[in-house]
């Protein structure tokens, strides 16, 4: 084999391990009536969500250990304030945030 086509194959091999293809991780913003936005980013494999307000990161507290899964996140803006929901896709659990916690969403007793 030769040097070139050796040195051609190291770099496309680096390259692509470098790439983004496959990151759990994804942003969302959101903006506010007020002007204001919130930023969320979350992994979409272990659940890890982080909210953000004048360029700091704040993590939104697990109350209990969850799996690693395939997690759906959605948020949206309700004038002054926003919401966060993330469902496991595999088992249909979903929490809200709430005041920077996840809470579970019981489902239905009827």
């Amino acid at each position: 084999m030769s040097k070139k086509l050796v040195l051609f194959l190291f770099i496309f091999f680096s390259a692509s391990a470098y790439s983004d293809v496959g990151s759990p991780w994804s942003i969302e913003m959101v903006a506010l009536n007020n002007g204001e936005t919130r930023h969320i980013k979350y992994n979409e494999i272990t659940g890890e969500t982080w909210w953000s307000k004048n360029l700091v990161w704040n993590r939104i507290i697990e109350p209990e250990p969850i799996s690693n899964s395939t997690y759906e996140f959605r948020v949206v803006s309700t004038g002054l304030n926003w919401r966060t929901i993330r469902i496991d896709k595999l088992s249909g659990q979903a929490w809200k945030n709430s005041k920077g916690t996840w809470v579970k969403i019981s489902p239905s007793t009827k």
